[in-house]
């Protein structure tokens, strides 16, 4: 459903036109569709309402407070991969037990103000960040829940710099490793193991590599549960596709069938993490042309924005 249409010769979001608006309150600025970004959530809570899920949208996607309490009364918790987004989660009116806290660069602070919040669940990245989390666990008396976020060596065929789930990348804890690392989250005081957390990249276009990581990840768990480990929660990531030009996006339904049937039948709370897929194609941002420059071969239009303004390709390279 396009939220976005042309009257006129001028662009209307949800009936609004962009030039009035322009005038009225100047440029640059970004605007969003929150009816756009509910369509685009029910649409994904719709396919996986046959599964046992919760939705913890990818706050990283965008973290502006209005889109944030947009899903929020949505009944969406959060995916966050620092402090402040936490804090951010929290403000737009996200419940502390449906927020999930991921990322590499956990710091000490963080995660103790994260357990005092009462957080639902850490996914630990790495043999360090288990020591750590163990050490703040202590610090603030929680006994926090924890998933390993497992690397399970899958090219998910997407841009490079937002590939996440090979061996090379920097990202969870390879397969190899990840039994010791339950052992060592087994042994520390605070920490209770409860899950399993992948996330092989963003900008999906193919369902295949899910698959092929969803399978490892089944035949994992059942390898972690003969050890005595008590798996309950899957966390699945995001990573779903938007068209930017004339790619086709992944079909929801068709995902969740590959979930289904790869990891339907262990009996976990799986958790969620879509993020572009909700809000990539539900803002656009606006702006003045300053003047037209002709060179030889092309003209310019020359505005008054820059790639400073587009956060979310800058952050995609990082």
């Amino acid at each position: 459903m396009n939220h976005f249409r042309y009257r006129d010769g001028r662009l209307h979001v949800e009936g609004v036109c962009l030039t009035e608006l322009a005038e009225g309150i100047g440029t640059p600025f970004f605007c969003y569709s929150s009816a756009k970004i509910e369509y685009n959530y029910k649409v994904f809570a719709k396919a996986i309402a046959c599964l046992n899920a919760d939705i913890c949208y990818a706050v990283k996607a965008n973290s502006n407070i209005a889109v944030l309490a947009t899903l929020a009364r949505l009944g969406a918790g959060a995916d966050v991969v620092s402090g402040g987004e936490v804090e951010r989660a929290l403000a737009a009116g996200m419940p502390a037990e449906k927020i999930v806290f991921s990322g590499v660069g956990k710091t000490f602070d963080e995660l103790c103000s994260a357990l005092a919040r009462g957080i639902r669940r850490i996914n630990v990245e790495s043999f360090q960040e288990i020591d750590t989390l163990s050490e703040a666990a202590v610090a603030t008396g929680a006994n926090v829940e924890v998933a390993v976020r497992v690397n399970p060596d899958v090219d998910a065929k997407t841009h490079d710099k937002i590939s996440t789930g090979r061996q090379e990348d920097k990202f969870g804890i390879d397969l190899e490793l990840a039994k010791d690392a339950y052992a060592r989250v087994k042994e520390l005081p605070g920490l209770k193991v409860t899950g399993v957390a992948v996330h092989i990249g963003s900008q999906l276009l193919d369902l295949y590599p899910f698959r092929v990581a969803y399978n490892s990840l089944a035949e994992f768990v059942g390898q972690l549960r003969t050890e005595g480990n008590e798996i309950t929660e899957l966390d699945l990531g995001g990573g779903l596709g938007i068209p930017y030009g004339n790619e086709v996006a992944p079909d929801p339904v068709a995902y969740a069938a590959v979930v289904a049937e790869t990891v339907g039948d262990l009996n976990c709370q799986l958790t969620f993490e879509p993020g572009r897929s909700i809000v990539g194609d539900a803002g656009i941002l606006v702006t003045r042309v300053i003047s037209v420059k002709n060179g030889i071969a092309k003209r310019f239009c020359i505005v008054a924005v820059s790639y400073t303004h587009l956060t979310l390709p800058t952050s995609d390279l990082v």
